[in-house]
């Protein structure tokens, strides 16, 4: 059984693949990156399609809210298909459209343990709600706190946190976590 994945970018791809597939062992995921958030939400329906095509069982799409007001406004940026498939019941649902709050690296914060096995010198403990957070920020200084001078790669550091990430740990600091993680939970399970 396969799970289709659209993802903004490649340290998303990376991170994803490693944590999905450790988590979730007798399942395949095809994980798309799709470059940058615009063509995410551009070429969705096609994703759509293609997962559709392939009989999988269930197709999910991972955007970061970044600027936008609430969730609905980032659904809205979907085509008016993907909307509408998104929006249908759980159980008659195909694809998920699932909305990290404020971006893929609130996520990752919500799992203080896997940021201080791959950070230890920062101190870090992960607040009640990481969407409240400027994540991305945050990880960069927290980066800098660590390493000093050398700039945060994303990819290398997606690498690195994905083995030791527990989402029942990021579910407790995450809402929008614990949305993506029970859904993609319950698609796998049955």
């Amino acid at each position: 059984m396969t799970i289709g994945v659209g993802v903004e970018g490649p340290s998303d791809r990376v991170f994803w693949d490693k944590v999905l597939h450790k988590h979730f062992r007798r399942l395949r995921f095809d994980i798309r990156n799709m470059k940058d958030r615009d063509k995410l939400v551009r070429e969705t329906p096609r994703l759509l399609e293609t997962f559709r095509d392939a009989h999988y069982k269930a197709g999910f799409i991972l955007v970061d809210r970044d600027a936008f007001p609430c969730v609905s406004s980032v659904l809205n940026e979907f085509d008016g298909l993907v909307q509408k498939e998104a929006r249908k019941p759980l159980g008659q649902r195909f694809l998920f459209v699932c909305v990290a709050i404020r971006e893929l690296e609130a996520w990752l914060l919500a799992d203080g343990n896997a940021i201080v096995s791959v950070l230890p010198d920062v101190g870090y403990a992960a607040p009640s709600e990481t969407g409240d957070l400027n994540a991305e920020k945050k990880l960069k200084d927290l980066w800098r706190k660590q390493h000093g001078g050398p700039s945060l790669n994303k990819i290398d550091f997606a690498k690195s946190i994905a083995p030791q990430f527990d989402p029942g740990e990021a579910s407790l600091h995450s809402v929008s976590f614990r949305y993506f993680w029970t859904r993609i939970t319950a698609k796998c399970r049955r």
